[in-house]
């Protein structure tokens, strides 16, 4: 497991699709909360994060995914290694190397979806709870704003925490 992490090439696409996702969302976000008349007269707070941060060893939600994809392409890769060393021609081969890419793929999708919605859950209880009527990425803002960054990412770690506890009762009652 390790050792996929180490392969820099599968680290920075697995960040770039997280990081992608997390700026699009937070920019609907934004775009919606904008688009929404405020009850406050006119002025706008805006709150900040630094995308950067999220997508670091500072955000367990991360952390926990990267380790959730690279268990999951150990094993893929192993399952698919068997089926090769059992096939008898090339296509079936090239077949079965395309099948896992296309599993890695679609995996490496509801993982970044997963975080995608998450991060957007916890920016936006942030957001309310301090009474922000726009929350956007911090390189998209120029000047000024409240930078939410430990506040969200203290909330995804509280949703992790969650999350685990949740699946340990539902372990509890198998």
């Amino acid at each position: 497991m390790m050792r996929m992490m180490n392969n820099k090439a599968n680290v920075k696409i697995f960040s770039i699709v997280i990081a992608t996702v997390f700026i699009i969302g937070i920019g609907a976000l934004a775009y919606t909360q904008m688009a929404t008349p405020s009850g406050n007269g006119g002025a706008s707070t805006i709150g900040v994060i630094d995308t950067s941060r999220m997508m670091s060893q500072d955000n367990p939600l991360f952390v926990s995914a990267a380790q959730e994809f690279m268990s999951y392409q150990s094993q893929l890769q192993q399952e698919t290694q068997a089926k090769i060393d059992a096939a008898q021609d090339d296509a079936t081969k090239q077949k079965l190397v395309e099948e896992m890419r296309q599993n890695l793929a679609k995996k490496d999708q509801e993982i970044a979806k997963s975080i995608q919605d998450k991060a957007m859950e916890a920016a936006k209880a942030v957001g309310d709870g301090k009474g922000l009527s726009v929350v956007m990425s911090k390189d998209t803002v120029l000047y000024g704003g409240v930078d939410i960054t430990d506040q969200v990412l203290k909330k995804l770690a509280e949703l992790l925490i969650h999350d685990s506890l949740e699946s340990l009762k539902l372990l509890a009652h198998i």
